[in-house]
């Protein structure tokens, strides 16, 4: 073979070469590119720890697991609004195929991004999406919303003496402050006053707890992930001084609060990862509905309701402790 010959045939080997290398392992070939997933959890409670599970579990079901046929990233900031947004921007970074903020906070914190740069962005457990301003042609997800009229009745069933109901929230939460007004109007309709305290951070708690003692017949708190990951300091002080502590969330009242019209979060949880799943096949989020209505059940706490001497003859509940 002659000099000239097998430089011309090294070259188009090396051609040929390079052309299989990209289509085998191009940035834009389905096997071997892995879809990033990036999830953001604002705090570490039950509930969303539970929807957390079912996302995870979802998208293994559907065949993205981590490590595998994805890159599924997550990271928790533990309450602190400014860690937050620093997980957000590290996400951002890495430039994911999907966004899940669970949690009205942590989906904020994708929000520009979402918008500026077109990534799409999932939310899950997030009370009222509008109030949030997490809308767009990139943005959908899993609503918690859970209308007041349903536990409304279910407390004043517990207590029909009901007339003045304490108020767990924390003022910077978007989602608690938009529910508990649209909560207060149903619950004056129903003769029921609202006596609201600041729950700024979980430290307060027990003191803001206590704060409400001998002005409310029992103490509520909405899906405010403050108040559910301080549950058992609120239900040590209503056990304490004989007030019924209810909830929104099934997780608290196996934690001890008496009862909540609730949402199955783990279901929750599928729900979020269903949405992601057809994003990742090429769905445009735009043409995805946001969920308002995903399964719920009443669930009641057997412990609590023995302590505070309620009657608990109760048809279709499901019971914990």
């Amino acid at each position: 073979m002659s000099k000239k010959v097998f430089i011309t045939w090294t070259v188009v080997s090396g051609l040929i070469l390079s052309f299989i290398f990209y289509v085998f392992y191009g940035t834009n070939h389905p096997v071997y590119k892995k879809p990033i997933i990036v999830i953001s959890q604002i705090i570490d409670h039950n509930t969303l720890n539970t929807v957390h599970k079912g996302l995870i579990d979802g998208l293994k079901q559907e065949g993205y697991v981590d490590g595998q046929t994805a890159e599924v990233i997550y990271e928790n900031s533990h309450g602190n609004y400014t860690l937050s947004k620093q997980i957000a921007d590290k996400f951002i970074s890495m430039n994911p195929s999907v966004m899940v903020g669970l949690s009205t906070q942590s989906a904020q914190s994708f929000l520009n991004a979402s918008l500026n740069q077109k990534i799409p962005l999932v939310f899950s457990a997030v009370t009222d999406p509008m109030a949030a301003k997490l809308s767009g042609p990139t943005i959908t997800g899993v609503s918690d919303f859970m209308p007041a009229e349903p536990q409304l009745d279910l407390f004043m069933k517990l207590l029909p003496k009901l007339t003045k109901l304490g108020v767990l929230y924390n003022p910077s939460e978007v989602n608690s402050v938009s529910f508990i007004e649209k909560f207060e109007k149903v619950a004056s309709e129903k003769g029921i006053t609202l006596v609201k305290a600041a729950l700024n951070s979980t430290a307060e708690a027990t003191s803001v707890a206590t704060s409400l003692i001998g002005k409310v017949d029992a103490i509520y708190f909405p899906n405010d992930n403050t108040a559910m990951a301080a549950v058992k300091a609120i239900v040590a002080v209503g056990l304490k001084h004989h007030l019924p502590v209810f909830a929104n969330d099934t997780a608290s009242v196996e934690q001890g609060a008496v009862a909540a019209v609730a949402y199955d979060r783990y279901e929750m949880g599928k729900i979020t990862a269903a949405i992601v799943v057809k994003i990742l096949k090429g769905e445009n989020p735009s043409t995805i509905p946001v969920v308002y209505d995903a399964a719920t059940q009443v669930v009641m706490n057997k412990t609590s309701f023995e302590k505070l001497g309620l009657f608990n003859k109760h048809e279709g509940v499901v019971w914990v402790n």
